[in-house]
């Protein structure tokens, strides 16, 4: 465990808490590790579930910005990313001894001092003006006007300033340690975020004649994409597990009996269909992908896009396939090399996955912010 003096004060600031996803079961990580410290929590909303705040919040509450007043504001939150620099900004967190905070978006952006050591979990440097801006413009209605271009490089020259103010980086994985390297300038530490291996677990079930698609139903993580690929594949199962599905968009498959929708299901439901897969597809670009790792630590093969995290957390041929193209012929093709070469040796696939425990997390991360804690008292006591 972390060791700290009597009367230290602890921040804590994520982007906001919305969907229990990847980035938010790192923060609940990192929350039970200095829950017995005074520690403050900020995000400029939350909106979690009830069940949620329990488990990733510990019953902490949250100070909030003026968006967590904003009427739908968990299903509206992107279209404020031009005003959500200015609110974070108005976090005062001056009287701290220590900001940790994890980030995708601005958490990077409140105000202190250079005394309070500053870390950051970096989850990613903001996608649509950096590594993924072309995607991003070419998704908007403004993407290509010259206003979008000024506010993306406003936007470049606020995240590079900010990211000065951050003392040490943590990168989620190599490509993100990369990431930061390119967008920032700065060296980073990678710690692989933790992975529940400990409930996604080896069943000795018989596995069933059906392949799995599982996350939050947004437009980046590509669902759709696969059932359209399952589409004209009618001879092959697909179920899609998931919270979000438009029913507009679920209309083009209503008659497909090869797929099935179950929208949101409970971890235990969603595991056990894990389990009974014969394997897991992935589309979307994801810079570690905490939902691959969890799949093969069930044993379940999977089927995911050659990039970012993927690459560092599937064996190709092994513990699944990767593919490299993000279409549907990429996804077909995927499942016919998966038919026609079979991996079939669950434990193999399991042990890949103890790679990326929790309790390696745990050790890892302590162990660093404790060295930073001491580096950093080091270099003021020399000032």
């Amino acid at each position: 465990m972390p060791y700290f003096a009597a009367g230290m004060k602890l921040a804590f600031v994520q982007d906001w808490f919305n969907a229990n996803g990847g980035a938010e079961k790192v923060a609940g990580a990192i929350i039970a590790l200095y829950e017995k410290e005074e520690m403050d929590i900020y995000g400029l909303f939350d909106k979690f579930p009830q069940d949620a705040r329990a488990d990733i919040l510990k019953g902490k509450p949250v100070k909030t910005s003026v968006l967590q007043y904003v009427p739908l504001i968990s299903k509206l939150y992107r279209y404020f990313l031009p005003v959500m620099p200015w609110l974070m900004k108005r976090f005062n967190l001056r009287g701290y001894d220590l900001i940790l905070s994890t980030s995708h978006a601005v958490a990077k952006g409140f105000r202190s001092t250079p005394d309070t050591l500053n870390i950051c979990y970096c989850h990613t440097p903001l996608r649509p003006i950096w590594d993924m801006y072309d995607d991003y413009a070419k998704g908007h209605w403004l993407g290509r006007t010259g206003f979008y271009r000024w506010y993306v490089q406003y936007l470049r020259r606020w995240d590079a300033a900010t990211a000065n103010n951050v003392h040490y980086f943590i990168a989620n994985s190599e490509h993100i340690r990369q990431r930061i390297m390119r967008s920032y300038g700065r060296e980073s530490k990678v710690i692989y975020p933790p992975v529940r291996t400990d409930k996604f677990l080896l069943s000795t079930a018989p596995r069933q004649d059906y392949y799995l698609c599982v996350g939050r139903v947004v437009p980046y993580k590509k669902m759709y994409m696969i059932a359209r690929a399952f589409k004209h594949m009618p001879d092959r199962q697909l179920k899609l597990i998931g919270e979000g599905w438009g029913a507009r968009e679920f209309d083009e498959f209503k008659d497909c009996a090869n797929i099935e929708w179950l929208g949101y299901q409970p971890d235990e439901t969603m595991i056990r269909y894990v389990q009974q897969a014969k394997a897991c597809i992935f589309g979307a670009k994801e810079d570690f992908g905490i939902m691959c790792v969890e799949v093969q630590a069930c044993g379940t093969p999977v089927i995911a896009l050659d990039y970012g995290g993927y690459r560092e957390t599937v064996i190709d041929g092994t513990t699944g396939y990767l593919y490299p193209e993000q279409t549907e012929e990429g996804v077909a093709a995927a499942v016919l090399k998966f038919e026609q070469q079979p991996l079939g040796n669950h434990l193999e696939i399991r042990e890949n996955a103890m790679r990326f425990s929790e309790e390696r997390f745990n050790l890892e991360f302590t162990g660093f912010v404790d060295e930073a804690r001491r580096e950093f008292a080091k270099s003021r006591s020399k000032k």
